[in-house]
């Protein structure tokens, strides 16, 4: 499986003027196993409340959910408050990262997603146990 970050979507589902669409394009609509994680379908939406309206931005998040040949992922397992924040924050402080892309990190390795393709390589680097690649490189390598 192959897990999709809100940059890839975003330019997919909104910028596509952007140059990169092509990329988006043929990743999200190609028959590989697909899937990105709330916290990603969240800022999606966000941005497309921003973009054209919170209306629209229901009806996205709606979409991504119910597409068959994709994959929304939730934490495997719901932590109380408390369980919840303490494991953000080991998450936050093992991997250095920002809390939206631990909480995606979280989620991917839960789900033990193989590779993320994203165009914000430096804000995943090796500090998890996916492959990062950019789209480009992902299609480039053949197996898109």
């Amino acid at each position: 499986m192959i897990a999709l970050d809100t940059d890839v979507l975003a330019v997919y589902y909104l910028f596509r003027w952007d140059r990169r669409y092509e990329y988006a394009r043929r990743v999200v609509e190609s028959s590989e196993e697909k899937a990105t994680t709330v916290v990603n379908v969240l800022e999606l939406a966000g941005l497309m409340a921003i973009a054209q309206g919170g209306a629209r931005a229901v009806k996205l998040f709606d979409h991504l959910h119910r597409r068959k040949d994709f994959k929304v992922l939730y934490w495997r397992r719901w932590l109380e408050q408390h369980a919840f924040v303490e494991k953000a924050l080991e998450y936050v402080a093992a991997r250095r990262s920002p809390l939206a892309d631990a909480l995606i990190g979280w989620i991917l390795e839960d789900h033990g997603a193989e590779k993320l393709l994203t165009w914000n390589k430096a804000h995943f680097g090796s500090r998890y146990s996916f492959e990062v690649l950019t789209p480009e490189e992902y299609l480039a390598s053949g197996l898109g």
